[in-house]
């Protein structure tokens, strides 16, 4: 009887001893968490929008480019049958635009 005892011990001794150094561990890295966040934050530069992206155009399309898109795609692709498509937005600006859709605009008309 006496082992059980000792086993029982030994059982709960090590759980609770398990229990403590996680929760000592779970407080040390949040110390860690708020000294880094805190060091971050002293170091970090204003934030000022470089006029080199404010040019670049965004990677993604609005919800009336899509819906023009598979409008399109509808009448070009065949009826009853499954197709892939994948969208992926071209990076062009101002007159490359322009002359991207116009190619793409006779693409479908001379369908």
């Amino acid at each position: 009887m006496s082992n059980l005892a000792v086993g029982v011990e030994l059982l709960i001794t090590g759980i609770l001893t398990t229990f403590l150094v996680l929760i000592l561990l779970m407080y040390i890295m949040k110390a860690t968490s708020t000294l880094i966040a805190r060091q971050a934050e002293t170091e970090a530069e204003p934030a000022v929008p470089s006029p080199q992206l404010a040019q670049e155009p965004s990677t993604e399309l609005g919800d009336a480019e899509l819906v023009a898109i598979m409008a399109a795609l509808g009448k070009v692709l065949p009826a009853g049958q499954q197709a892939v498509v994948r969208v992926t937005p071209l990076a062009a600006t101002g007159a490359e635009e322009e002359e991207m859709v116009a190619a793409i605009a006779g693409a479908l008309a001379a369908r």
